[in-house]
């Protein structure tokens, strides 16, 4: 059975998941020092993350999402978005954003995500090395957001 929850401090952080979504470690520990984390759980099993940060009093944001290749096609990323959005919502969030490339826009679209804006050049500019998905390489942030 598939238990959904804020991720247990006394549990390793699950760095496989996290910078499978980021490549970027720095980055990854920057964002959990201030967002909270929730883990989908197989048993005691991790099989998805994601990571919420608040941009502000009125927007959350998704600021990393991944699901272990083994659950993939699980709807495991559908259920960890929808705790994200409510527990935000709880919290008084009117909005939810989030980041990404073009390879995953259209997933989030089905979602309920609508296009906010294009970050050029996001990829190469933040990142010391190519940050490649699927075979190509990124260069622009997609954002999308979503009222919640």
């Amino acid at each position: 059975m598939l238990i959904i929850k804020q991720y247990p401090q006394e549990l390793e952080i699950p760095y496989h998941l996290l910078l499978d979504a980021d490549p970027s470690k720095k980055l990854v520990d920057k964002y959990l020092a201030c967002g909270i984390l929730f883990g989908a759980f197989y048993s005691i099993e991790p099989a998805g993350v994601c990571l919420l940060i608040f941009l502000n009093n009125t927007t959350a944001e998704i600021i990393n999402l991944a699901v272990s290749e083994k659950y993939r096609n699980h709807s495991i990323g559908k259920s960890l978005i929808s705790m994200a959005e409510n527990q935000a919502k709880l919290w008084g969030f009117k909005y939810m954003e989030l980041g990404t490339a073009e390879p995953l826009v259209k997933y989030y679209e089905k979602q309920g995500y609508k296009y906010h804006k294009t970050i050029k050049n996001f990829f190469v500019e933040n990142y010391e090395f190519p940050v490649i998905d699927n075979g190509i390489i990124l260069k622009d942030m997609i954002r999308l957001i979503k009222n919640l």
